[in-house]
């Protein structure tokens, strides 16, 4: 039982164009695995990164060597921070659709595939972590033709950088090969954060058994928003892959499989989300039953104690009568025969309740 831990939980969606992460941390307070503090929003002065494939070796410039690379040259353009003027730049270049430049100059969307005759457009959220008002995410928006690949993004992404730190492997095999990679790392990222609120769940369920209080409903309805909210991410994004799988014109046949099996990894992570979700809800049932048999408990203990009071009033209400001819007002023990009357009846009932285990 992780009751101190699970009193620390913290459930929040950092919104990709406003926000930054001071540092990693999780929803219990613990660095995300794999996910180092340079990494997590740390703001970067714009930047416009082009790789590409020149006899068999990976070439590194600026946006600049886009005037003299031929078209059909696998090129990967990595933005980082874009400006209007950047990507109306790579819009003369590339056949980059107006609509989707204006989708990438307006931070966040949600995850979608857009079908262009020279190009597609695609939306994707990485999930981070977990903490006060659900998932924080970074959007990363794609450009995918024939020989071209552009990604754009706001923060520093994880899974672009270790793809880049490879890139000439990747683009030696396509473009398409470069952004399976990139998209394979990204899905791997988001297990850590499932499996973050699931221990979350586990520990907040072991705490309430035990001693069930407010706060702790209110730490399940943040489990249960992220669980929704990640639900609502993945979803679409699973539409995304089997779009990108079947564009026969952009992604050759031998990648087909490899597109497939990142939906299927988003399908086994969209079946955890929904288990989850299902825990939570039981958990709150949890919660709701420890409430009650408490207020139980409060009322029978409450019902007792009444119901050990009620002869006592009885007998102390006829002698407070006051009647000019009651015979006992006149003994001289009869104030002491009362109280000692009084005291044998309750230690009689609390004796007959014990007994019967109903205190």
């Amino acid at each position: 039982m992780r009751e101190a831990q699970a009193g620390r939980i913290r459930l929040c969606l950092i919104a990709a164009e406003t926000r930054r992460h001071p540092g990693p941390s999780g929803i219990l307070g613990a660095p995300i695995p794999g996910f180092p503090a340079s990494f997590l929003g740390v703001a970067v002065s714009a930047a416009v990164t082009v790789r590409w494939i020149h006899d068999g070796v990976l070439k590194t410039g600026s946006q600049d060597v886009l005037a003299d690379l031929p078209s059909d040259t696998p090129v990967w353009v990595d933005v980082l921070d874009p400006d209007e003027s950047t990507l109306a730049a790579l819009a003369k270049r590339f056949p980059m659709h107006p609509l989707a430049v204006e989708d990438c100059l307006h931070f966040p969307q949600r995850p979608k595939i857009d079908l262009y005759p020279d190009s597609t457009f695609a939306i994707w959220l990485v999930p981070l972590l977990v903490d006060d008002d659900g998932v924080a995410t970074h959007e990363l928006d794609v450009f995918l033709g024939a020989e071209h690949l552009v990604t754009v993004h706001r923060e520093q992404i994880k899974a672009v950088d270790d793809v880049a730190s490879d890139a000439g492997a990747f683009l030696a095999r396509g473009v398409e090969w470069t952004l399976h990679a990139i998209l394979d790392r990204a899905v791997d990222a988001l297990f850590p954060v499932v499996e973050q609120i699931a221990d979350a769940l586990e520990d907040l369920e072991d705490a309430m058994l035990t001693d069930a209080r407010t706060e702790h409903l209110s730490r399940l309805y943040q489990a249960k928003r992220a669980l929704v909210q990640l639900h609502k991410m993945l979803v679409p994004e699973r539409d995304v892959v089997r779009g990108l799988a079947r564009l026969e014109a952009f992604v050759e046949p031998d990648a087909y499989m490899y597109f497939q099996d990142i939906g299927d990894h988003l399908a086994r992570a969209i079946d955890s989300v929904e288990t989850y979700r299902d825990v939570a809800s039981g958990a709150m049932d949890i919660y709701l039953s420890a409430q009650s048999n408490r207020m139980n408990e409060i009322m029978k203990q409450l019902t007792v104690i009444a119901t050990i009071f009620m002869p006592l009033t009885l007998i102390s209400s006829i002698y407070g009568m006051n009647f000019r001819y009651m015979p006992e007002l006149q003994w001289r023990y009869g104030y002491f025969a009362v109280l000692i009357t009084m005291a044998v009846i309750a230690a009689w009932m609390v004796w007959f309740f014990r007994r019967r285990r109903w205190w």
